[in-house]
């Protein structure tokens, strides 16, 4: 009796947590020749705008399917992203992770296996995406920059980076 009442109890508190393992949502990875990756999720909520900015900077469409949930390196953070094996068969080891909220507000996150998983909590908009995707991709270069990425920021802008290193960690909040 005591071994069915076990059963049922870790029955019961298991399935919340395997609920939230096996996510509905879609990502989308694109991919530049560098093999940085930028991975959108959910896939449904990505934006004519935000796609096509992401192939005038040179990424393309690599792969979609089913995110997973995952943590960085140092097991500090974690969020939803393409699963490891998808990583692995790119060869991409930095990479950038937006999470959209609707054409207005997204979430961005750097993974790095040196920092980790960085996750700003601020939400950002395009324009935020547009000034700070190249300035990551420059950090990711270090002193190898092969090819620069630059972008002219518009009049309205805000400041946030998605780098971890402090010098880089300038985030202001959304404007109206």
């Amino acid at each position: 009796m005591k071994s069915v009442f076990a059963i049922l109890l870790f029955t019961l508190l298991g399935l919340p947590f395997s609920a939230l393992a096996d996510s509905e949502y879609e990502y989308q990875l694109y991919k530049n020749y560098e093999n940085y990756g930028i991975v959108v999720f959910p896939k449904k909520n990505i934006f004519k705008d935000l796609e096509s900015y992401l192939f005038s900077i040179s990424f393309e469409s690599a792969e979609s399917g089913k995110a997973v949930m995952r943590r960085g390196t140092k097991n500090e953070n974690a969020t939803y992203m393409m699963p490891l094996e998808a990583q692995k068969r790119h060869s991409i080891e930095k990479f950038i992770v937006i999470q959209v909220i609707d054409s207005m507000s997204m979430l961005v996150g750097v993974y790095d296996p040196e920092w980790g998983l960085t996750l700003p909590s601020a939400i950002v908009e395009m324009e935020t995406i547009k000034q700070n995707i190249p300035k990551t991709l420059n950090v990711f270069r270090g002193q190898n920059r092969q090819r620069q990425t630059h972008f002219k920021p518009s009049k309205r802008t805000s400041n946030a980076n998605f780098s971890s290193r402090l010098e880089y960690n300038i985030i202001s909040t959304r404007q109206n």
